[in-house]
């Protein structure tokens, strides 16, 4: 039995300091049209227990929400969006459930930024890394001077993050909806040197769901969720170089093999936390060398990517798989692809995990 994405609903990525984990959940699941009478929800979130000191999420949502359906919560650090898709897509296929609804909801502004950064710093591991000071800026930082010192020009990251930000003033529901250009990272705030603060992820509060059916025809459009895969990859400090992201890197080509998948032409969602990662996987892939040409990559993060749409966490997979549901089906407030398939990729932390979808247009 096949799971065919068939709607959805997004809230702008920002700063809602007026609404908390429940109120942005209720009100993306009241704007999305195909999301009423699921036989079950999965929800993904990464932080409540730090942000809102709250667990079992899920129940809390759905009766807020006035539902009365079986609900789990799915946490996988920052893939914790996608995790959830493939574990709804898996209770479609199963013939658990007709039609299931995915609900990504990060709150990350209830305290300071620097506290934020601190509770995402635990994505990383705890007693080897964070308690001696090991932050995911550095290893950025380190994956950054890696491919400097392979022949990549400090520009070509730059330019990684000016693109992204045009590509977010084309989508409402971005973050950082305003250009940037290479000059300013002269006076960027230094995060961990060299990577600043405009290298960095947008962080903010978001809402997005999607549902999924095992009867496509029933609605207007659907996309099919035709495969997904997930690999496990050396811990950073494990790795002759931080920058050798082999998980992801397997999973593409697993990708190219079974597919063919040419990311020159599909519509195609990259994990860019930070901006040394996409460089880094475009190259081992084959994509860029040292000159970093960008120019054949139209349809890479059409949404501003995590750098510039914004990054809510466990919510960022959901965003992502509405992004390119979206393009793959006529596309969204003027941004389209010509194409029928589109992947979406995501990681938690540096390659620690890396996650994929392959979505193909079913009408």
């Amino acid at each position: 039995m096949g799971a065919y994405i068939v709607g959805g609903s997004i809230v702008k990525v920002d700063r809602h300091f007026e609404y908390g984990y429940r109120d942005l959940a209720y009100k993306v699941l009241s704007s999305c049209e195909v999301c009423g009478d699921p036989d079950y929800i999965v929800v993904a979130s990464a932080l409540p227990e730090l942000m809102a000191h709250q667990v079992d999420l899920g129940v809390h949502i759905v009766q807020w929400a006035g539902r009365r359906v079986p609900v789990v919560r799915v946490e996988s650090g920052e893939s914790s969006g996608v995790a959830a898709v493939e574990v709804a897509t898996s209770l479609v296929r199963s013939g658990t459930a007709r039609k299931v609804v995915v609900l990504g909801v990060e709150k990350v502004t209830e305290y300071p930024t620097y506290i934020a950064n601190r509770m995402y710093s635990l994505i990383l591991d705890y007693e080897f890394e964070v308690l001696r000071g090991i932050s995911p800026p550095v290893y950025a930082a380190l994956a950054m001077k890696e491919l400097m010192r392979s022949g990549f020009s400090r520009e070509c990251f730059s330019s990684w993050a000016v693109r992204m930000h045009e590509n977010a003033t084309r989508v409402p529901h971005a973050m950082l909806r305003f250009r940037i250009s290479v000059e300013s990272f002269k006076d960027a705030q230094v995060l961990a040197e060299p990577v600043t603060l405009y290298d960095s992820f947008a962080l903010g509060d978001g809402a997005s769901a999607i549902a999924i059916s095992s009867e496509p025809a029933d609605y207007e459009v659907a996309v099919e969720v035709k495969y997904s895969s997930s690999e496990v990859g050396l811990p950073a400090y494990a790795r002759d170089r931080v920058s050798g992201l082999e998980a992801s890197t397997k999973l593409f080509r697993q990708l190219e093999e079974k597919f063919g998948v040419d990311l020159r032409k599909v519509a195609v969602e990259l994990h860019d936390s930070y901006t040394p990662y996409p460089i880094a996987l475009l190259h081992s892939l084959g994509y860029i060398d040292t000159r970093c040409e960008l120019g054949e990559l139209e349809y890479v993060n059409l949404s501003g990517g995590l750098k510039a749409r914004g990054h809510p966490i466990g919510a960022t997979g959901i965003y992502q798989v509405y992004e390119v549901f979206k393009l793959l089906t006529g596309g969204f407030d003027g941004v389209s692809v010509n194409s029928e398939v589109g992947v979406v990729h995501s990681m938690s932390g540096p390659d620690n995990l890396s996650r994929v979808l392959l979505l193909r247009r079913w009408k």
